[in-house]
């Protein structure tokens, strides 16, 4: 049996994590680009013009990562399956429907809404509202489809209609970026790989700010009932937790996490898979502890890479999307875990 050291309490471990965020925070911040033809990457304070700007995406960054890591999380303890991220169930590719649905056909929209003040003001805020419609309509489809008799969601059929309807998202998505003209397709492949904007508005940053904040507290409100549900379903229910509403639940914080990191950079794969591993490594299989410490490593992770993409772009002709640097680092993690023989718990 290997050894490992006790893990530290839930005051710890928020400690930790917040200090370890706000120490990579400041440093990331303190990185960016060189001179213009440089490919030096320059380190210090950068202008006051810039600080701000630097700030919003920094901090983008760190609630993207901070709500993949916590679905992720979530639908591993929802589907007993130690693979599921935020893309398996479909939820992913419903948001990402709907924001380009919205980049189609945003306009014609706008204008049925000029004449209803109320809504207008809703949508005002660009990406935000359509990706939380979105991810909330996959939700309740695959809800629906994989229930059974009883109303009970069954983890497998949950998991393969969302493979099914992910595929028919992705087919959505494929069709809308037809209809966009030909001189705006780089910017929507850049948002479908996954992009973090300086130009994100601080009313779209503080509403996906107060929705992962609400999802995370949720979550950890519900961490000691996904341990004992980890057992078997009989267990579990044996013990008083009530599967059915557990699941529910689950489901539903997963969609709003979902939203919140789509609306503000696209599909970013593979934050979800990696993070809740290596603190399921760190710190054993306790979901009150997962839910605590992988969102503060999805949002270090995830502004490691984007200052990484945002630094080096002279030495790729144009910044990468980070969702490419998170797939080149969550492919060989995705391989590896496959590969493994041992039994997850």
């Amino acid at each position: 049996m290997r050894y490992r050291p006790a893990a530290p309490g839930l005051t710890g471990l928020f400690l930790t994590g917040g200090l370890l965020t706000g120490g990579v925070l400041l440093l990331c911040l303190a990185i960016g680009p060189g001179m213009p033809g440089s490919n030096r990457i320059s380190f210090g304070i950068p202008a006051s013009e810039f600080i701000e700007l630097r700030l919003v995406r920094v901090g983008s960054a760190a609630i993207v990562g901070a709500a993949l890591a916590a679905t992720g999380v979530l639908l591993q303890g929802l589907l007993r399956n130690p693979l599921a991220d935020p893309y398996i169930l479909g939820i992913s590719s419903g948001a990402t429907a709907a924001v380009m649905m919205w980049i189609v056909w945003g306009d014609f929209i706008a204008g049925v809404l000029l004449h209803h003040p109320w809504l207008a003001g809703l949508f005002a805020n660009g990406q935000t509202l359509p990706a939380l419609v979105g991810a909330l309509i996959t939700c309740a489809v695959v809800f629906f489809l994989g229930r059974k008799r009883g109303g009970t969601l069954d983890p497998l059929t949950l998991l393969l209609s969302g493979v099914v309807i992910s595929s028919i998202n992705g087919a959505l998505v494929m069709f809308l970026d037809n209809l966009v003209p030909y001189g705006a397709r780089a910017d929507i492949l850049d948002y479908l790989f996954g992009y973090i904007s300086e130009g994100t508005s601080p009313t779209t940053l503080w509403i996906a700010l107060g929705v992962v904040l609400i999802g995370w507290a949720a979550a950890l409100a519900i961490g000691g009932a996904m341990n004992i549900a980890a057992l078997s379903d009989v267990e579990s229910e044996s013990l008083g937790v009530r599967l059915g509403s557990l699941r529910a639940i689950c489901f539903i914080l997963a969609a709003l996490l979902t939203a919140a990191s789509i609306a503000l950079a696209g599909p970013i794969g593979f934050v979800g898979l990696i993070c809740p591993h290596v603190c399921r490594n760190l710190l054993g299989p306790d979901h009150r502890r997962l839910l605590v410490a992988s969102p503060f490593l999805g949002a270090v992770f995830l502004m490691l890479a984007d200052t990484f993409v945002r630094s080096t772009g002279a030495w790729f002709h144009g910044e990468l999307p980070v969702g490419v640097i998170t797939a080149l680092c969550g492919g060989p993690f995705f391989l590896y875990l496959l590969t493994r023989r041992r039994t997850w718990q």
